[in-house]
């Protein structure tokens, strides 16, 4: 089964970390799906939260507004043991109230896979650009899309992130916090219209 990397329902609002715009590099750069070098990394990566530290350092993953996870080192070692081909993690600040935290790194998604299942799949579509995904009202995967991939993009809807069922098998055994790896229907059919992350 494959399973989209969400936000979970119930997690606090005041949580969500913004992405720094001002003084951090284009977080598009981190959308696309394939390895960056270091020298392309040419900015600082800061996120801003109006919180103090010990109201999120319980969590092992902070959701943001950049569409890439800000996961802490027991993530980060999770996969590298899962998924050591498709993952990269660069040095971020998460400035709160109180001080700033460190130890929270960007997950950079190094793959891509092609899976949507168009014919069991509700997309709207760009008016002037028929073949651009604007959000879905449902979507489904093709089985076997994510290849021997644990953790990639969708290629042809890249802020959806996608795992496979061993990688949530472990997440769930190790109780990871911040993070709701659930199936992409189930997500979708929440939703009373189109849904975009």
């Amino acid at each position: 089964m494959i399973y989209s990397w969400k936000t979970p329902e119930r997690y606090p609002n005041r949580l969500i970390a913004a992405y720094n715009e001002e003084i951090s590099m284009d977080r598009f750069i981190f959308r696309r799906g394939t390895q960056l070098k270091s020298e392309q990394i040419d900015k600082p990566i800061i996120f801003d939260l109006r919180v103090k530290q010990t109201d999120i350092i319980k969590y092992d993953c902070i959701p943001n507004n950049s569409s890439s996870p800000l996961v802490n080192q027991k993530i980060v070692d999770l996969l590298l043991q899962l998924a050591p081909k498709d993952v990269q993690f660069f040095n971020a600040e998460v400035r709160c109230k109180d001080g700033i935290l460190t130890e929270y790194k960007l997950l950079n998604i190094a793959s891509t896979i092609v899976g949507i299942d168009y014919e069991k799949s509700v997309c709207q579509m760009m008016k002037d650009y028929p073949t651009v995904i604007l959000g879905f009202k449902y979507v489904t995967y093709k089985p076997g899309c994510m290849g021997s991939h644990k953790i990639a993009r969708d290629a042809e809807y890249l802020s959806n992130i996608l795992v496979s069922e061993d990688m949530k098998q472990v997440f769930e055994k190790e109780k990871v916090k911040g993070a709701w790896l659930v199936r992409p229907e189930e997500w979708y059919s929440l939703a009373s219209g189109y849904r975009t992350p």
